[in-house]
């Protein structure tokens, strides 16, 4: 069977074809990073492009962008598992989610934004930054509000019963595409940024429904110690922990991806450069 989101990916090794068939879920699979990134130049920069640009850039606009980019360097990062069979992904999309208000009452908003291979940072700012805006309306309900609406009007024994139906159309890509493109679980990557609110990061699983093969939490900026010429001196670190399936691509592939987005946020002037492939 087709997909409408991704097609199927060819000359896999076949070690890593026979990988769902005993890996069969992405918690089966899943492996953990932690990215500290050096985040000396981070703020200085997003101050310089919201002058330039006129408009607020924040740091998670910056990572946005460098996972944008990451994605586009490294493109066997967007794969998923599905049917026990590895496919490439159409397009490269990231959902996010948005608190309305800060406070512990108020609901998330959960969005969805697909990447144009031609983005530059100034695009990724301007989208990020309407989507930001349309996520905290409290009178506007984003996509994922909407289908859980839909489906919770069907009374709680018949949900349960009809749910391993909607569980094999998703895994054989048998749902419309109308619901795959606006669903926020099928994914690149999903981003939590719980830096906003000062919080810690901490690692998240990566939801069976869907086809998300990453999941990245960014904390806030944080002064660490660590050492630097035999000495122990205090450093500006921005955190990160990602989860990821294993069964996508191998750690080696996975190391150079995490490395290369290290260095575009700690060399962020990086980030004004095109979007590409890396070679090698």
């Amino acid at each position: 069977m087709g997909r409408s989101d991704g097609v199927r990916v060819k000359g896999v090794p076949s070690y890593r074809r026979i990988m769902p068939f005993f890996m069969k879920t992405k918690q089966d699979s899943l492996i953990n990073y932690t990215v500290d990134v050096n985040a000396e130049n981070i703020q200085a920069f997003a101050d310089r492009m919201s002058e330039e640009y006129g408009m607020h850039v924040t740091i998670f606009h910056l990572v946005l962008h460098s996972l944008f980019k990451t994605h586009a360097a490294y493109p066997d990062l967007n794969r998923f598992v599905k049917g026990s069979v590895l496919w490439q992904r159409k397009g490269i999309w990231f959902s996010f989610s948005v608190k309305k208000e800060f406070i512990t009452t108020s609901p998330i908003s959960i969005l969805k934004r697909k990447f144009k291979p031609d983005f530059t940072l100034k695009d990724t700012v301007k989208a990020a930054s309407k989507d930001t805006s349309d996520g905290r309306n409290l009178k506007k309900k984003d996509q994922a509000e909407k289908e859980s609406n839909m489906f919770l009007w069907i009374p709680a024994p018949i949900l349960k019963m009809l749910y391993p139906i909607y569980e094999f159309m998703d895994e054989y890509g048998l749902l419309p595409d109308s619901i795959v493109r606006t669903d926020p679980l099928y994914t690149s990557a999903f981003i939590a940024n719980v830096g906003a609110f000062d919080a810690d990061t901490g690692y998240h699983h990566l939801y069976e429904l869907g086809t998300i093969s990453m999941f990245v939490v960014l904390g806030a900026i944080k002064k660490i110690p660590v050492v630097e010429d035999d000495k122990v001196v205090s450093r500006l670190v921005l955190p990160f922990k990602v989860s990821a399936d294993e069964r996508v691509v191998d750690g080696f592939y996975y190391y150079h991806a995490m490395d290369y987005f290290r260095d575009q946020m700690e060399e962020p002037e990086k980030l004004l450069e095109p979007a590409k492939p890396v070679s090698g």
